[in-house]
């Protein structure tokens, strides 16, 4: 029986206590994940690194995205049991289901926008455009909750799947974070507060005018009071029957929740960085005057001045010392005998025999084996960058075994240039968006634009294969356009070689050079050695007309002034140099490595 006219509410109740409380948990952990989340994907934009900065690192940042993620299940649980309750106890109409009519509505909606029809379709209590929304939210968590958890627990993913299933989850994970967050932004935010403004998710009341023009058919149903809920006495009986089953359910949904967020903690927990063994050995060789040659498997010839000229060469890397070590400490806990993917480490002759994907690795070449690109994807344990640079060194040498293999002749491949085969690589993958006048400023069709880069600094730096714009967008696997790993080993091997254009470029087999210089040019100065190596390292950020947390570092006196937090170098004393215990923690952003680090503590002890 419809009720009278003047008897009609003018406020419509919409939503109880319980549904409000639910939305707001859902759009307070639906925006926590999608900031904590997008500045993952977008981790090189400067806004990206204030905010991770500000949260405390990325690690921490991870554990709160991860926190927000548990809430969001959580939250799915509590709706699924709602949802039952108003059908089974309350017997309500099951609105939020896609009818016949709502086709019609849209095929309405399309018509009236397009000016084919004088007014849009009359709906019920949800639109088309709602459930439409509602449906992807719930296909979305789905996607998000399958993929976060190979994305979680990667070592129990790979136990299982192929490890192409940890990329892949990555890649699924964040293109619908990025269309969820779109389709709140433009098409949840224009229908509820740009169309009309909609406040009855903050008082659960909607007005009678707003539901005449957005639910007319959901009105006259209350004004006839289609809806008759069960007696009181009908409910509590129902209820006796439904809160028991749902509270097994629950329960049984809460413990795959637990289950979930224990499995592993290895996408969580940072891994503490090892004591590298000790591979260099000084070797005294003759007077200056005399005439020297040092001819070393890798590394480069230093030498300082005095009575007597000290040469640095490096002893030829073994299995035994210290290849096999990098493995016993981030790999064997799931490669040794019978391990994950077939794959066993512990040993020379297991590790070169590989696993279901095939050898290990190929003595005299560094680029092949299903080691290398690993180590270069996203594996859960990989090698130190140092430790990598060692291993395909040690590679390339013939991969000896022990110390009493090492020498033995090897027929290595061809020494990369850029124009045979990098150059190629960049034709065939970046070329499109990274021409002249491309994206970014970045153009890749020839040597000196790649090595002079674009917006973010210097596309590559020659002789340090962690420096530069393009291996940072391939080690972050968030680009459009990516290198294969095989390609990426070739373009870092052929960093490490200093990046020779063409063949002519290229150093003559077992040549090195002895060079006597003057202690000031081993300590080296800001104008000639570090204003350029942080340049190339640093300004993206800590440059500018507002570098991150106050500190730039494009000037000597900008950084000897320091940040918001004070100095960043002490004179003499690099142990209380905040910038030069961040580069050896190795955790930074950027960092300095290798020799240029050791470098840096020379010239900070020297005075700067």
């Amino acid at each position: 029986m419809e009720r009278p006219e003047d008897a009609r509410p003018a406020r419509i109740k919409r939503f109880t206590v319980s549904d409000r409380i639910e939305h707001w948990i859902q759009v307070i952990s639906f925006t926590a994940l999608g900031v904590t989340g997008l500045v993952q994907r977008y981790d090189g934009a400067a806004l990206s690194k204030k905010i991770i900065d500000w949260f405390g690192g990325i690690e921490s940042l991870r554990v709160v995205h991860r926190a927000f993620a548990t809430v969001l299940m959580i939250a799915v649980v509590y709706h699924f049991g709602m949802a039952g309750y108003r059908w089974y106890v309350q017997r309500r109409p099951r609105s939020m289901l896609p009818t016949k009519a709502d086709a019609v509505a849209l095929k309405g909606t399309l018509q009236y926008t397009f000016g084919r029809k004088p007014e849009s379709p009359p709906q019920g209590r949800f639109t088309w455009e709602e459930k439409i929304e509602y449906w992807a939210f719930v296909w979305g968590t789905l996607v998000m909750v399958a993929t976060g958890f190979l994305l979680w627990n990667p070592i129990g993913t790979t136990s299982i799947f192929p490890g192409e299933f940890v990329p892949v989850a990555k890649a699924a994970h964040s293109g619908e974070a990025l269309l969820a967050v779109l389709s709140v932004i433009v098409w949840h935010m224009y229908h509820v507060h740009v169309r009309n403004w909609n406040t009855s998710m903050f008082t659960g009341y909607m007005s009678r005018e707003l539901m005449e023009e957005e639910h007319p058919l959901s009105l006259a149903a209350i004004d006839r009071r289609d809806y008759v809920p069960p007696s009181k006495e009908e409910q509590r009986a129902r209820a006796k029957r439904y809160l028991p089953i749902y509270g097994v359910v629950s329960l049984v949904m809460l413990a795959g929740i637990f289950w979930f967020v224990t499995f592993e903690n290895t996408a969580i927990e940072t891994i503490e960085p090892i004591e590298h063994p000790a591979i260099f050995a000084p070797v005294e060789t003759l007077p200056p005057h005399q005439t020297t040659t040092s001819t070393t498997l890798a590394g480069t010839t230093t030498t300082v001045p005095g009575e007597t000229t000290t040469t640095v060469v490096a002893s030829a890397p073994t299995w035994d010392d210290p290849v096999v070590g990098f493995f016993e400490t981030s790999c064997v806990m799931c490669h040794g005998p019978g391990g994950s993917a077939g794959l066993d480490l512990t040993s020379f002759d297991a590790a070169q025999a590989g696993g279901n994907g095939g050898p290990g690795f190929v003595p005299g070449d560094p680029t092949a084996g299903t080691i290398v690109p690993k180590m270069l994807g996203s594996h859960p344990g990989v090698l130190m960058p140092e430790q990598f640079a060692i291993f395909t060194d040690w590679l390339a040498s013939g991969a000896p075994e022990t110390a009493d293999d090492a020498g033995a002749p090897v027929d290595p491949p061809s020494a990369a240039t850029w124009d045979d085969p990098v150059g190629a690589f960049f034709a065939d993958t970046c070329a499109m968006c990274h021409g002249p006048g491309g994206s970014a400023g970045l153009d890749l069709t020839s040597y000196g634009s790649a090595l002079t880069g674009g917006n973010s600094g210097p596309g590559f730096v020659p002789g340090d294969p962690t420096a530069g714009m393009i291996v940072a967008k391939t080690e972050s696997g968030a680009h459009p356009g990516l290198l294969t790993p095989e390609q990426f080993a070739v373009f870092t091997e052929w960093l490490g070689a200093g990046a020779p254009e063409t063949a002519d470029d290229v150093a003559a087999p077992g040549e090195t050079t002895t060079t006597t210089t003057t202690p000031a040019a081993v300590i080296g100065s800001w104008d000639e050695d570090f204003e350029t190596l942080l340049g190339q390292r640093c300004t993206a950020c800590h440059g500018g007309e507002s570098p991150m947390v106050g500190l730039s570092l494009e000037s000597y006196e900008g950084l000897l002034a320091g940040g918001d937090n004070g100095p960043v170098v002490e004179s003499g004393d690099p142990s209380a140099s905040t910038l030069y215990l961040l580069m050896e923690a190795g955790q930074h952003a950027s960092v300095v490595t290798g020799d240029d680090l050791e470098a840096l503590r020379l010239w900070i002890e020297a005075g700067l």
